[in-house]
């Protein structure tokens, strides 16, 4: 197992940082998933990562030695990257051979090594056939097979299920973590989906900027996001951002693109960049006539028709509800099957009561 240490990394390209004083450690064999939109630089720090292209600053240690300048052949790292490279011309067999030879291995530690990986990527009945002649999904796995054949002190996989149907995502995503965790090889995982982070990572690292913004497991981050931008990278719903913040008698007033709502305490501790609601705590009622709801001082109070309903679990509706007071603005409620009394319908008129000690702070 591999420790693997970032130190200030940093890049420009066209005389922008892409990355900036970048600093991260991947721990012994963990998995972290790097999480950033597409152009963030994630797939530049692989390579650097890798020794493809060279950092204009910073360090880069494993177990505590500095591979900064180490050719790329000597650091003992397998690159799966984002596009399947695999040779037209030769068969599966030679295409995971390949590497080996490069690394001059003899014949018989070939065969091992061939068999090996073919079972670790179950693979097996694919040996002898061509690239073109096998999906996406298995070509994905010859590519994971031949950087695992050289048994390396870390893995590095850029979007490894982007070229993948939705079919065989999952099933992939299992693969790649059954084997990460049976080799105990350190592997930083690179990607722009938050489902693939929450379905294998140990932690994940969100990264904008050209920098590492947090660090840690999934539902640490989603509990505590450390801002908005973050809370949109995890895919947080009904995330909206703060526009204005007034004090007033002990109580705050924020003003976001779906209203202003009286907080019954002073935000102190810092400047919040956006509100979270759960879709979990928000409570409907369907007579529109009653004045019921009028009396309830105690709830912040919303106006909305039914855009759609989908069936969440066995358990759930999740209710997707325009706002009436708001342009192209929606929010989405999880209603317990049992606790809906009436049968809903697009375009139905509701009402949406949010206790303001449920609204999170981001």
């Amino acid at each position: 197992m591999t420790k693997l240490e970032l130190k200030e990394i940093s890049m420009k390209y066209e005389r922008k940082y892409i990355l900036e004083d970048l600093i991260l450690e991947v721990n012994h064999g963990e998995l972290l998933v790097l999480l950033g939109e597409s152009g963030c630089g994630k797939t530049s720090l692989l390579k650097i990562i890798a020794g493809i292209i060279k950092p204009e600053k910073g360090d880069i240690l494993m177990d505590g030695e500095n591979i900064t300048h180490l050719a790329p052949q000597k650091r003992k790292i397998g690159y799966v990257p984002q596009a399947q490279v695999l040779f037209p011309h030769m068969k599966i067999r030679e295409n995971i051979s390949f590497g080996l030879e490069a690394h001059r291995f003899d014949k018989q530690e070939i065969e091992d090594k061939i068999k090996w990986v073919a079972e670790l990527t179950q693979i097996e009945d694919l040996l002898d056939r061509y690239p073109s002649e096998i999906s996406g999904g298995q070509k994905q796995r010859v590519a994971l097979g031949r950087a695992m054949a050289i048994e390396p002190r870390l893995l590095l996989l850029d979007e490894p299920l982007s070229s993948i149907d939705a079919s065989g995502r999952e099933s992939l995503a299992l693969t790649i973590r059954r084997i990460q965790k049976e080799t105990e090889t350190t592997t930083l995982y690179v990607t722009h989906n938050q489902e693939e982070a929450r379905l294998i990572c140990d932690r994940v690292a969100l990264m904008y900027d050209g920098k590492i913004q947090q660090i840690g497991k999934v539902i640490e981050i989603d509990k505590n996001p450390l801002n908005l931008i973050i809370a949109k990278i995890m895919g947080s719903v009904n995330i909206w951002s703060i526009e204005f913040i007034e004090k007033k008698d002990k109580h705050s007033i924020i003003t976001t693109p779906i209203g202003s709502f009286q907080l019954p305490y002073e935000i102190i501790k810092h400047k919040p960049t956006g509100i979270k609601i759960p879709a979990e705590v928000i409570e409907l009622s369907f007579d529109i006539g009653s004045t019921d709801h009028r009396s309830d001082t105690s709830n912040f109070i919303l106006n909305g028709k039914i855009k759609s309903i989908v069936e969440k679990d066995e358990e759930t509706h999740r209710i997707i509800i325009d706002l009436s007071e708001t342009v192209s603005e929606y929010i989405k409620v999880d209603c317990k099957k049992e606790l809906i009394k009436k049968e809903l319908k697009p375009n139905q008129e509701v009402i949406l009561h949010i206790d303001p000690l449920e609204v999170i702070l981001i």
